[in-house]
């Protein structure tokens, strides 16, 4: 299987890619010491319970479902960022690390966001959560120079 021009941009993200640990692998390694895995479908229960023993967390390609609707982002006063997918990912309800899902990025410029997933709840074929947004730049920076993530209020779009 051929690599996408967006897993190939998330691992160079990171400071080392393709990092062995028995007979898996994580996708990157970050300046902080932590494994990511990108992902850019659903994958079955089993599998997601079987990488969690070599990442540390999970950067999820949500793009197409942002952008058709299926995964709105918005603030509300009293919770702060909610999120709503339709038809989302089933099998990561078994993860246990950290997600971070990708709402948007252009390849070229380098610009875009992604939501740090602070809790969610999978109920049939919708999963509904809350989260902090934070620029593409600034997961780069924690990703390659470990510059901690600061929130960054959300917006409809």
């Amino acid at each position: 299987m051929t690599e996408s021009g967006w897993h190939k941009e998330i691992k160079g993200w990171g400071v080392e890619t393709e990092i062995r640990i028995g007979n898996r692998r994580a996708d990157c390694y970050l300046r902080c010491g932590k494994r990511a895995e990108a992902q850019s479908r659903g994958l079955p229960s089993a599998e997601v319970m079987a990488r969690e023993a070599h990442t540390d967390l999970w950067i999820l390609n949500c793009r197409a479902a942002h952008r058709t609707n299926r995964l709105p982002v918005w603030e509300d006063p009293d919770l702060g960022g909610l999120f709503r997918w339709d038809h989302s990912w089933q099998g990561f309800a078994v993860a246990k690390r950290p997600v971070y899902l990708n709402l948007e990025l252009n390849i070229h410029t380098g610009e875009g966001r992604f939501l740090k997933v602070t809790a969610w709840t999978f109920d049939g074929y919708r999963t509904v959560g809350t989260g902090q947004v934070h620029t593409a730049a600034a997961m780069r920076s924690w990703m390659r120079y470990d510059i901690p993530l600061a929130a960054e209020r959300p917006t409809v779009r």
